[in-house]
């Protein structure tokens, strides 16, 4: 199967002759086949290759997600994938569900207090969201993380120090992985663990690659709290490894697409569920 991340503006909706007055079920086969091959696209920009109206495309995907064929986002869609061992590329994980994450991103800036020390994770855009709005405050933090892209955009911040354990880098991320990373971090002793993940089910969370899932591990033994920042996507999977048991996780902050029947089903009181709240600039 592909999984290229597709250049919606080099296909036109002359290549995929669709209009709203064919069939639904002709259409809706169409995007069917489409979501096969891609991963992600917006309601605008499938509206635009398909040649078709935004309330057409609203329709069909809606009804895609209430088949189980797409999962619905706030802007768009995305593609429904086993996610045992397939993960997104990251410029595919960057365009899934974008607005969900950055109002996860801001909701978690709200258990930021001045003086904290501060794990961020590797591997997830929604922790790298996270980080450019940590460095638009002005208050005395310490951060550590083993991601380049946090490394990179906390930089020259005189009010946080910074500091990256280092490992190898592991292709097509950002992400520093290994032994210097782990042992650097049995000896650290932070407030909060802002951490990512390929899947969460309600007995625990998992990555498809196992140094990152090990590296996550030695994340949560290094923190008083663990917040885990993971769009509803993301739920009711597992990926390949397991990383640690839900009880290990402090709170979880996600959005609205994650029902209060699914969140029924986690342990009470711990993890705690928070709704990030779309802002209006968010598309609907």
């Amino acid at each position: 199967m592909n999984r290229k991340t597709p250049n919606l503006a080099d296909q036109s909706p002359s290549e995929m002759p669709l209009s709203d007055e064919m069939l639904p079920a002709q259409r809706r086969e169409h995007l069917i086949e489409w979501f096969e091959n891609n991963h992600a696209a917006s309601s605008q920009d499938l509206a635009r290759m398909f040649g078709i109206s935004v309330s057409t495309v609203r329709r069909d995907l809606d009804l895609l997600a209430s088949e189980g064929l797409v999962k619905r986002t706030h802007g768009g869609a995305v593609a429904l994938r086993n996610r045992s061992t397939w993960e997104p590329t990251t410029d595919e994980a960057r365009i899934t569900a974008a607005e969900e994450k950055q109002a996860i991103a801001r909701e978690a800036l709200t258990f930021v207090k001045p003086g904290q020390a501060l794990l961020i994770d590797t591997g997830g855009v929604v922790c790298h969201l996270l980080a450019d709005e940590l460095a638009k405050l002005n208050i005395p933090l310490t951060v550590i993380t083993n991601d380049l892209y946090v490394a990179n955009a906390l930089t020259y911040r005189e009010n946080i120090a910074l500091h990256v354990p280092g490992g190898a880098l592991r292709f097509g991320s950002y992400s520093l992985l290994g032994s210097p990373g782990e042992e650097f971090l049995k000896d650290i002793r932070c407030d909060i663990f802002f951490m990512s993940a390929a899947a969460v089910d309600e007995t625990c969370v998992s990555e498809t690659v196992l140094e990152l899932s090990q590296l996550k591990r030695a994340m949560v033994d290094a923190a008083r709290d663990v917040i885990l920042l993971a769009d509803s996507a993301r739920f009711m999977e597992r990926a390949l490894h397991r990383t640690v048991p839900i009880e290990r996780i402090s709170r979880i902050i996600t959005d609205d697409g994650l029902t209060a029947k699914s969140r029924e089903r986690f342990p009470s009181p711990s993890p705690a569920f928070h709704i990030a709240p779309m802002q209006p600039q968010d598309r609907a």
